[in-house]
């Protein structure tokens, strides 16, 4: 999604001021670390979007049959953002996950849906149909992103130790949290839910958020916290 294709510099193929400075990190790292990245996200994709893609041709058979290859996926947050429960975001990140494991060689390690604080401006414009009830029994829109972020991770978690995917693809399988840097201990004077020095819109990591995120999946990759 968006998050990931900042690395390009771009937000649905075009040049974004949010993304200033992501592409330079992503080569300096990938300079040091010695890996070669590809980055095949697009801004505003869904689990499905994804899934599609990979199915009708993404998956090349020479990143399928790659034994040093590393799939790092990242999606789940524009299924929230568009009025999708919980339940069935983690159950599209769980079927992306399983076909890339199945039609692949390599390492996949599964990020974790980020925090996001842009509930105030979006949850109102998707409720209907995704309303709580009030008090007075009127239907009102939920207030926060986060409890639907934390049921899809707690869903992941909950998978990913309850099944046997770690075992039949075993040293091939990963599920990763990045997202304690982009959190905040409490609200903050402001009503704020995520760090905006590294989230400024509420929802795409900056170049410093970026630089934790991208840092967090390589320790993973190197065995240090996954």
């Amino acid at each position: 999604d968006s998050i990931t294709e900042s690395f390009l510099g771009t937000g649905m193929g075009e040049p974004r001021q949010r993304t200033e400075g992501i592409p330079t990190l992503l080569s300096e790292v990938a300079k040091s670390e010695k890996f070669h990245p590809l980055i095949l996200a697009i801004s505003g994709d869904q689990t499905q979007h994804l899934l599609y893609r990979l199915q009708h041709g993404e998956l090349v058979s020479s990143i399928q049959d790659d034994n040093d290859a590393i799939f790092v996926i990242h999606i789940g947050t524009n299924n929230l953002g568009s009025g999708e429960l919980p339940a069935p975001t983690a159950e599209g990140i769980i079927s992306v996950s399983k076909y890339v494991l199945e039609n692949t060689v390599g390492r996949v390690v599964i990020v974790q849906v980020l925090p996001r604080g842009d509930g105030k401006e979006v949850l109102p414009t998707l409720c209907p149909p995704r309303c709580r009830d009030s008090k007075n029994g009127v239907k009102a829109p939920f207030k926060s992103f986060l409890p639907a972020v934390d049921m899809v991770n707690a869903k992941l978690q909950k998978h990913h130790l309850g099944t046997d995917l770690p075992h039949e693809y075993k040293g091939r399988f990963s599920l990763l949290d990045c997202g304690s840097p982009f959190l905040l201990d409490d609200d903050d004077d402001e009503g704020e839910e995520v760090n905006i020095t590294l989230m400024p819109d509420r929802l795409h990591p900056n170049v410093n958020g970026q630089r934790l995120l991208l840092q967090c999946v390589i320790d993973c990759i190197h065995r240090k916290t996954c």
